[in-house]
């Protein structure tokens, strides 16, 4: 059980994984059909079904614990109530490179997020974690694959996978912009410090791909005065990314599926 005074921090923080993955899921969904491959096509259209499925399982479980239905959690909110990060927001044009580094830092991030969920005192949420992980660790895989590909093809490919790395460096650090009440969440042993250093862990793993690759990383934790996705504040561009996406619930909000 989460004591009631860590209920609203526990919901922040899960709002932040679910909304990562459910604003990414629909990002990568846009590929379907136009990857560079028919076996790509399949894998990442797969990959956007995962996030959306890690997403929607993650929002039933806030929807059991405040009353609304997970539906009314993913697509009900105003947007200063999504915990997004700005990287997940970032639109990729339809540029591979765009979107396989964009998937790169976010897969990284998610992997050591959900260990460290995955040794929380709350076995319920442990096991959650757990299996969601697993899953995650596949699609982590896929993007190495795909990192190392584009940077030892050299040339063009190199050049705009590096291109595309730096552009979104600075947003991928706001992964790390902490929800409201983390520190307690952590000192109650329900969102574990990481055996390593987080963002060192997280910069180390991605840093090894890369460097076989021939690609170089320049990643700095955000300043800690910075506010941005996790606190509620989106560009104007996600409000019209929100409105599109919960369209269709906007006309009939207590349709069943």
């Amino acid at each position: 059980m989460i004591p009631n005074n860590l209920q609203q921090p526990m919901i922040d923080l899960l709002l932040s994984i679910a909304d990562d993955k459910f604003i990414l899921g629909h990002r990568i969904a846009d590929w379907t059909g136009l990857a560079p491959m028919l076996e790509e096509d399949i894998a990442f259209s797969s990959i956007a079904q995962d996030e959306l499925a890690h997403a929607q399982v993650l929002y039933d479980t806030i929807g059991a614990w405040t009353g609304r239905g997970g539906d009314h959690v993913a697509y009900g909110r105003s947007p200063s109530e999504y915990r997004c990060a700005a990287l997940v927001e970032v639109p990729d044009e339809l540029q591979w490179d765009v979107a396989i580094a964009r998937q790169f830092y976010c897969d990284h991030f998610d992997l050591l997020r959900l260990g460290r969920l995955a040794r929380s005192k709350d076995a319920q949420l442990a096991a959650l974690a757990h299996r969601l992980a697993a899953e995650e660790r596949v699609h982590v895989e896929h993007m190495d694959h795909w990192i190392t590909q584009l940077g030892k093809a050299g040339g063009e490919a190199r050049e705009r996978t590096q291109r595309s790395l730096d552009r979104l460096a600075p947003a991928a650090s706001m992964l790390f912009e902490p929800t409201e009440g983390m520190s307690l969440l952590e000192a109650a042993g329900l969102y574990p410090l990481a055996e390593r250093d987080f963002f060192s862990a997280w910069r180390e793993d991605l840093t090894r791909v890369a460097g076989d690759a021939g690609l170089n990383l320049r990643l700095s934790l955000p300043d800690s005065h910075a506010v941005g996705g996790r606190r509620g504040r989106h560009d104007a561009a996600f409000a019209a990314l929100l409105e599109e996406i919960t369209e269709v619930y906007r006309v009939e909000p207590m349709a069943q599926w």
